[in-house]
């Protein structure tokens, strides 16, 4: 009897292995997903992580809760699809997760914290779309240069269900690293407010480890536009326009390139090379007229073309943008990004080369600290370009070096490049106070030169004027600045009689005011030897050739007699009234432009109660709001009702005055 019974055990068993074979092998051909557990969710956020289920293609039915995806691989967050067995993979991926959650919490509002999304994706909840990141075909819209935008998705009530995340990965281009596509980061699930909590949190910490690089581009920005003012007031001063487009460069970058979720791939592709190009080129020319090149010499024309080579290879990028050249264009375009793109960023080196060429040049240390920490910043830049930009296929890791932080201050990170725009902007900030200094400096020297030429003009044009017997004379002199070009001098002789000199130099300022001295100086000494309007003028004319450096000037010179006969000398002035008509001269050179000019006198006879007036152009050319000239008429007029020499001055003044008014009035009494 026993026997019989221990075949019976024996077959039994052998059939219960063959069975639990036979499941396990079944079991291994048809592997059922995980399902995520959130036993433990309340007021905090959990992440969901564990193994996905995965697939690659599209197909909207993978959105739908029942749809059955065990045979789905499995694949981790976190980590790119690229590590992970889909290397240069690009297009559509599905990720799905079944989560269950504890009864009781169906109060609560469900949402999903998303980033770094590699490169854009819906998300669906129990088959609803219900948000995403960025946009995916046929319209696309992603970021690709940083981290992309923080997203919180809202899920809806708190219920069980399947989390389907479709993915898209954008086509290589030429800016391509070695471990790309899908969820890079795990996703978060929780509450609506501690999801939101935690996204704060995480823009907080963002924001608190790129103080230092914000804070930066803050100060550049200021300088730029403080740069750009300047330069706007003094367009022949190019090198502020040149260190403002400098100055400008890290923050249109920044937005550009590194600010998550500002400016979507498309644009930033499109705008990089050309904002690159242009900083570059603003830098070129900066060291040009630092180093004093010739601004028409091999330097600057090399870098002028250069710079062009550049624009047009941008250009190129930038072209393509314009297209949805995601779809069948891809290939062409990631061709076209590497051939424009490495010839481009090979030219940004061409800043070494002027730089080379400056050491023979003479600059001060501080001017010396700006072109250098200037060219560090173009330079790093040209190498992370040119060993960063394709490190996908060159595997050079060149770039991770220099992108590799050197120190870290109150969390943030601080890299070689960020430290080196940190210097550049402390450089441009320490010339700036220089120049500010020496600008104080010369700004106090010219107010001591132009308080000396008052001292020295006031000493020239006479205050009060002499008495001379038979005449009532009046003056008045209105520079146009600080201290004018106009003189006049009225000097007795000894047979009672006296000499009056009207001139006008040519320009404003203390170069016309220190001329007016040399004439006011060389008329006292002539007068030694010759009292004739004619020859005092010729002596004039011989002493001031060739010293009034290209200038000239005009006088009129008039000897008067006791007995009101008077003779007069003209070189180029304006004619003198009699009363209220102009009295005709003949024609004569002004002073300074030709040695051998000769001058002729002319008779003017006053009859008692007549008047004569003398003036300088600067009445003339008065010119108001209208842009009308004050002109004959209006003094013709003005004189006719014989007003004194301040009133005739003042008339000009309040006309809208532009240059020197210089006005004396001779005037035998009845």
């Amino acid at each position: 009897m026993l026997k019989p019974c221990l075949r019976t055990v024996g077959r039994i068993s052998l059939l219960a292995c063959a069975l639990a074979a036979s499941a396990c092998a079944i079991h291994a051909q048809n592997p059922q997903h995980e399902t995520l557990i959130l036993s433990t969710l309340g007021s905090a956020t959990m992440p969901v992580d564990g193994p996905w289920q995965f697939h690659t293609g599209d197909n909207p039915a993978w959105a739908a809760p029942a749809f059955d995806d065990s045979a789905w691989e499995p694949i981790a967050t976190g980590a790119t699809w690229d590590e992970q067995g889909h290397y240069d993979y690009t297009g559509f991926a599905w990720y799905r997760r079944h989560i269950e959650l504890p009864p009781g919490i169906s109060d609560l509002n469900l949402a999903l914290y998303l980033t770094n999304v590699d490169s854009a994706a819906e998300v669906y909840w129990n088959g609803k779309l219900v948000g995403g990141v960025g946009r995916v075909p046929p319209h696309p819209v992603w970021y690709v240069f940083a981290d992309t935008p923080s997203t919180v998705v809202p899920l809806g009530p708190a219920r069980s269900g399947v989390l389907a995340i479709r993915v898209w990965k954008a086509p290589r281009v030429y800016y391509s690293f070695p471990l790309e596509g899908g969820l890079q980061v795990t996703p978060r699930i929780g509450s609506v407010e501690a999801i939101e909590n935690y996204a704060a949190a995480q823009r907080l910490a963002w924001l608190q480890s790129t103080a230092i690089t914000r804070t930066l581009n803050v100060l550049f920005t200021i300088a730029g536009l403080l740069a750009l003012l300047m330069w706007l007031r003094e367009r022949r001063q190019t090198i502020l326009l040149w260190l403002s487009i400098c100055m400008f460069y890290p923050t249109a970058f920044y937005l550009i390139a590194e600010d998550p979720g500002v400016t979507p791939f498309r644009w930033s592709y499109g705008m990089i090379g050309a904002v690159i190009v242009l900083n570059n080129f603003a830098l070129w020319s900066l060291l040009v007229e630092f180093f004093g090149f010739d601004k028409r010499g091999r330097l600057a024309r090399w870098s002028r073309v250069l710079a062009l080579i550049g624009a047009v290879l941008s250009l190129v990028d930038a072209v393509f943008q314009l297209f949805d050249w995601t779809q069948s264009l891809a290939h062409v375009f990631l061709i076209a990004d590497i051939s424009s793109t490495l010839p481009e960023v090979f030219i940004e080196f061409w800043t070494v080369v002027l730089l080379i060429a400056g050491f023979r040049r003479r600059l001060d240390a501080a001017h010396w600290f700006l072109a250098i920490t200037g060219m560090c910043t173009s330079l790093l830049q040209a190498i992370e370009d040119n060993f960063g930009l394709g490190t996908r296929w060159t595997h050079w890791h060149i770039a991770d070096l220099i992108a590799t932080p050197i120190v870290t201050v109150a969390g943030n990170r601080l890299d070689a490049q960020t430290i080196a725009h940190g210097l550049f902007l402390v450089a441009v900030l320490y010339v700036a106070w220089r120049y500010a200094a020496r600008q104080r400096i010369q700004q106090s020297n010219f107010e001591q030169e132009y308080r000396s030429a008052q001292e020295l003009q006031q000493v020239l044009i006479p205050a009060a004027l002499p008495e001379l017997p038979g005449y009532r004379i009046t003056s008045a002199y209105r520079p146009a600045q600080e201290v004018g070009g106009d003189f006049f001098q009225v000097i007795p002789l000894g047979n009672g009689g006296a000499l009056v000199v009207v001139g006008d130099v040519s320009g404003k300022g203390l170069h016309a005011a220190m001329a007016v001295a040399l004439i006011v100086g060389a008329i006292h000494s002539t007068l030694e030897t010759t009292t004739d309007p004619a020859a005092l003028l010729a002596a004039l004319n011989r002493r001031l050739h060739g010293r009034l450096r290209g200038g000239f000037a005009t006088c009129l010179v008039l000897r008067l007699a006791p007995s009101g006969q008077c003779i007069a000398a003209s070189a180029g002035h304006l004619p003198p009234y009699r009363n209220g008509d102009e009295v005709l001269l003949p024609p004569a050179l002004p002073l300074g432009l030709m040695p051998e000019a000769e001058y002729e006198t002319f008779p003017i006879a006053l009859a008692p109660n007549d008047r004569l007036t003398l003036y300088t152009d600067g009445l003339l050319e008065a010119r108001n709001a209208a842009g009308d000239l004050y002109g004959f008429a209006r003094i013709g007029d003005l004189l006719t009702t014989r007003p004194d020499a301040p009133a005739i001055a003042e008339a000009a003044v309040h006309f809208g005055q532009e240059d020197d008014i210089t006005v004396l009035t001779l005037e035998m009494p009845a």
